[in-house]
């Protein structure tokens, strides 16, 4: 026995895939437990799960738990682009979860391949650390611990549950400024919101997510659901719009969310824009806003000594600063 009381636990086996990085395939106990790589043994710790096997099979039976972020994004959504910019940052510890029809070649050419097979540049793997296989003892084993569902959960409430981040000033200052202002207005509005910028589209995706996710809670609550919530992202990169329709589709938003396709240094171009919309609440340009607009900016800023984290954009010596 260990000394949180839980069984000993199995040994593993551990692969070195890349310079930097190690993972083992471990059982269902011993990703409850977290015993991974650096030796630790923590229910409080456990890393972050995403579960690689189709919708379908997702739907079927998947884990269900209190403290695990678990995520479905199919192997081959991954393969061909449309949901990878659902996966955790590459600075980010997680587990996976391998259906029986994926070799261990595939996973390791798609996660922790240092040059990209697109263009040929050199990349940071995924910090992939414990692997888990599709079997029948596997869910066995989840049933006894009764942490397996075995029929999808019907309409998904939103938020869903994500691995990505979004940006700091969106998640931490942003929206809780936005859902404060609906959660204590009593009574309904059309509330816009902006994004300039918005490249794949995520900061577009978590805004209108949570807000409403506010919005049904309220209408769960008894509340007419009469708030309309539109996130509108704007980009210069004729790809933006393709790379974020799918993110909005699956994260369910896609009926919130709108791209449009503007070249963002013609100030005219934005000022017509700012002109046809009649609510807008969120707006970064030098045009006068009306009474109650919220004005906000954020970019990246390197601060001297600090070790950059970040995966995108790539450290260079313009975004450097002081405090």
């Amino acid at each position: 026995m260990t000394e949180e009381g839980h069984p000993a636990l199995p040994s593993a086996k551990r692969m070195k895939v890349s310079s930097d990085g190690i993972y083992e395939t471990v059982n269902l106990n011993q990703w409850l437990h977290n015993s991974h790589v650096h030796g630790t043994s923590s229910r409080e710790s456990r890393l972050p799960l995403v579960d690689l096997r189709p919708k379908e099979d997702f739907d079927r039976r998947h884990l269900q738990t209190d403290v695990s972020t678990i995520v479905n994004l199919p192997f081959n959504d991954l393969m061909s682009g449309e949901r990878s910019c659902e996966l955790p940052p590459r600075h980010v510890e997680f587990a996976i979860l391998v259906p029986s029809q994926i070799d261990d070649k595939g996973i390791e050419d798609f996660f922790f391949a240092t040059v990209s097979k697109a263009t040929s540049q050199s990349r940071k793997p995924w910090l992939v650390r414990q692997i888990m296989q599709d079997t029948t003892e596997f869910w066995k084993e989840a049933e006894r611990l009764e942490i397996m569902s075995d029929s999808s959960a019907g309409i998904q409430s939103l938020p869903m549950p994500r691995l990505w981040k979004p940006d700091q000033m969106v998640e931490h200052k942003l929206s809780p400024m936005l859902k404060n202002r609906l959660s204590k207005s009593h009574k309904s509005q059309d509330m816009v919101v902006w994004d300039l910028g918005s490249g794949a589209g995520r900061d577009v995706c978590f805004l209108a997510e949570e807000l409403m996710g506010i919005t049904i809670n309220n209408a769960q609550d008894g509340e007419e659901l009469s708030s309309t919530i539109r996130v509108v992202g704007f980009d210069n990169h004729k790809g933006s719009a393709r790379r974020s329709a799918p993110l909005w589709k699956n994260r369910m938003v896609d009926a919130y969310t709108e791209s449009r396709l503007v070249n963002l240094k013609n100030l005219d171009l934005l000022e017509e824009h700012i002109t046809n919309e009649s609510n807008l609440d969120m707006i970064a340009t030098q045009a006068t806003l009306r009474t109650g607009c919220i004005f906000a900016i954020s970019h990246f800023c390197k601060e001297e000594g600090v070790d950059w984290k970040w995966d995108h954009p790539k450290v260079r010596p313009s975004i450097h600063c002081s405090v």
